[in-house]
């Protein structure tokens, strides 16, 4: 990983699953193409997969796979939202919703 880093924190709606990863002080924020994604108007940023630590939720967590059945879109059973997810194009890696990360400005 080039340049600094930081760690992010995550988490679904109701605080069920909660993660945190450590990524780019400076995300790049990628917009998936893929129909699952376009429907969700998901945009994310992906870390690899030995950055990523789950912190609990993992009892909470559904899968939804389609197509080839590589990706896997991780959801909170309680509110639905998800709050990571395994890219098709990178199983190695944790794509983490932009919108699920904790900000100063925002809980």
């Amino acid at each position: 990983m080039d340049g600094e880093t930081t760690t992010h924190e995550g988490s679904c709606h109701c605080g069920a699953v909660k993660w945190t990863c450590v990524g780019p002080k400076e995300i790049e924020a990628i917009v998936c193409n893929c129909s699952v994604c376009q429907k969700k108007q998901n945009t994310h940023f992906i870390v690899n997969k030995k950055c990523f630590e789950l912190l609990s939720g993992k009892d909470n967590l559904m899968t939804y796979r389609f197509n080839t059945g590589t990706a896997q879109h991780l959801f909170c059973k309680t509110c639905g939202v998800q709050s990571f997810y395994v890219p098709r194009s990178n199983p190695d890696s944790r794509s983490c919703p932009t919108a699920s990360t904790r900000r100063p400005s925002r809980n």
